[in-house]
């Protein structure tokens, strides 16, 4: 049997494509041999039934929201449990994730929601391996914005694109966020979604094109007013032979969470392969290699121009963009509140295996002692 690690959420504002989107992950995916397990809108089977936070009957907003999470968490479950018992791969495709809620209800109101469910906001986010948003139509394709195709859709443009924002910002910080926009034509939206997918199944899989800058200045004052989210990370690298570990802590809020990335080096057009799961904090700690310094850095996750960034700052002072792009010969849209010293893409002295084996260099270890 297999467990699946394939929980993927499709997100956005409405008029993105989701349901289309949908439709063609599930024939391309069962054609290939997946078991591709739908779990729907929940707020859409609520509002369907009778049950909603507006027009004759309605129901409180809040009240409207606890049922959406949790006839979602109960869906999800029955999926999971689903794919525990598949003798097939499996992908657990969501239309929206239990995150959307946030962008329904006010601050206040979602944390008398994570108190009513005891859960965090971080393990919310960390419940999915990966996030699609599909910017809603009403962003730059404003002639296909419709509300014919969802009876439960009742938002106007303008409303449609605050939705939009606001759900965009409730995944910021996600590890794979992808944000797909309505540049291309709409066949091309949807074919990024599903390479994006294909990118994401792959067990082990191959990294997607990164770009990398090396930062001369940014304007911290004007960053912290965009909306982000703030990391913070420390992680060990362990090499042995042509395989990387790297055991990783990441905090949020003061929640972490704790991973094991595993990088291999292979024969195949030289490339890299890459998988990760979640460990205990226990399991961190007891692999730490003794006597060595981890990388700590600060990361700032931000929306910019429907690219998805992070500026790493490290402890040491090196400031680093990391952009994710499908073609090396793609413009990248650098954020104006920042100064780009160098492109640092192919430089193998800014990887983080060499930024390791630097400050554990032996003249370090000799200092460390010394200060010892």
């Amino acid at each position: 049997m297999y467990k699946t690690k394939n929980k993927i959420v499709l997100t956005g504002g409405p008029c993105a494509g989701k349901t289309t989107a949908i439709q063609q992950i599930e024939k391309e995916f069962t054609e290939r041999g997946y078991q591709v397990l739908i779990v729907p809108e929940a707020a859409t089977i609520l509002i369907n039934s009778g049950i909603r936070p507006f027009g004759n009957f309605a129901l409180d907003t809040v009240e409207f929201q606890k049922q959406v999470i949790t006839l979602q968490l109960t869906l999800e479950q029955l999926a999971e449990e689903t794919a525990k018992q598949s003798k097939h791969p499996t992908i657990i495709l969501c239309d929206r994730g239990v995150l959307d809620d946030k962008a329904y209800v006010t601050k206040k109101e979602w944390q008398a929601l994570l108190k009513d469910f005891s859960t965090k906001e971080f393990d919310l986010m960390n419940r999915y391996d990966l996030v699609i948003h599909l910017r809603t139509a009403a962003l730059g394709k404003e002639e296909f914005y419709t509300l014919d195709n969802n009876s439960a859709r009742t938002e106007t443009a303008e409303e449609a694109r605050a939705k939009d924002k606001k759900t965009l910002e409730a995944w910021l910080g996600h590890e794979k966020l992808k944000i797909i926009g309505n540049e291309n034509s709409f066949e091309e939206k949807i074919k990024q979604v599903v390479k994006e997918i294909y990118g994401a199944l792959s067990k082990p899989y191959p990294l997607q094109i990164q770009r990398k800058y090396l930062i001369e200045k940014v304007d911290l004052e004007k960053i912290e007013k965009v909306k982000l989210v703030k990391l913070e990370l420390e992680q060990y690298i362990i090499k042995s032979g042509s395989i990387e570990y790297i055991y990783r802590k990441t905090g949020k809020d003061g929640e972490e969470k704790y991973t094991l990335i595993t990088k291999i080096d292979t024969e195949i057009n030289n490339e890299r392969i890459t998988t990760q799961r979640k460990i205990s904090e226990e399991e961190y700690y007891l692999n730490l290699p003794k006597e060595e310094m981890p990388i700590k850095k600060t990361r700032y996750c931000f929306e910019y121009q429907n690219e998805y960034f992070r500026l790493d700052i490290f402890h040491n002072g090196l400031q680093m963009l990391e952009v994710e792009t499908t073609s090396s010969n793609e413009d990248v849209s650098i954020p104006k509140f920042m100064k780009i010293k160098e492109e640092v893409t192919n430089n193998i002295d800014y990887r983080n295996a060499s930024l390791y084996k630097k400050i554990n260099s032996p003249q370090k270890s000799i200092e460390k002692r010394l200060k010892k």
